[in-house]
Formats: C-alpha cells, sequence, structure tokens
C-alpha cells in the first residue's frame, strides 16, 4: 500500500514537473512574441517619426525660401526707391543725420 501512495505521489510530481515544463515553454513563447510584438511597433513608430521630421524639414525650407524670396524683393524695391531720389534729396538727408552726429551743433 506505501509502494502505491509512494508510485502515486511520483506519478503526480512527474506530472507536475510536465506542467511546469509546458509553463515554461508557454511563457517563453509569451514572451517571445510580446518582444517581436513591441520591436515592430518601435520600428513603426521610427518611420512615422522619421517622415515627420523629413515633412517638416520640407515645410521649414519652403517657408525660409519664401521669407528669403519676400525679404530680397522688399530690398530691390527699397533699392530702386533709392535709385530714384535725386542728389540734392540725399544730400539734404546726409546733412541732417551729419548735424545730428556732431558735437557742439
Amino acid at each position: 500500500m506505501d509502494d502505491d501512495i509512494l508510485s502515486q505521489v511520483v506519478e503526480v510530481e512527474k506530472e507536475v514537473q510536465n506542467r511546469i515544463e509546458i509553463e515554461k515553454k508557454m511563457s517563453q513563447e509569451w514572451l517571445e512574441n510580446a518582444k517581436r510584438e513591441a520591436e515592430e511597433k518601435v520600428l513603426i513608430e521610427e518611420k512615422e517619426l522619421k517622415k515627420n521630421i523629413n515633412d517638416s524639414i520640407s515645410k521649414a525650407r519652403l517657408n525660409a525660401g519664401e521669407k528669403a524670396e519676400a525679404i530680397i524683393r522688399d530690398a530691390n524695391i527699397e533699392a530702386e526707391r533709392l535709385e530714384k531720389l535725386g542728389d540734392d534729396i540725399l544730400k539734404n538727408i546726409i546733412l541732417k543725420h551729419i548735424i545730428k552726429i556732431l558735437p557742439g551743433t
């Protein structure tokens, strides 16, 4: 009878060990799947971030180009306006500023 109980205990212990091994394998597979899924998500997010960065850079370049064109256009307009001023007008403008700069005037 003791042998039967001992046999049953050994049998149950073997079954428990088998179950533990099965659970370990299942846990390992679950962990590997979770890791793979996380890596895939990171790659997808990285691609999205790179695309967003590239889009932002393109927009910034476009905006910078447009601003530069506007500055150049305004500078050209101002240069044309100044070129049209006569020498007498320019002399008067310069004299007004020189008077402000010179001491004792």
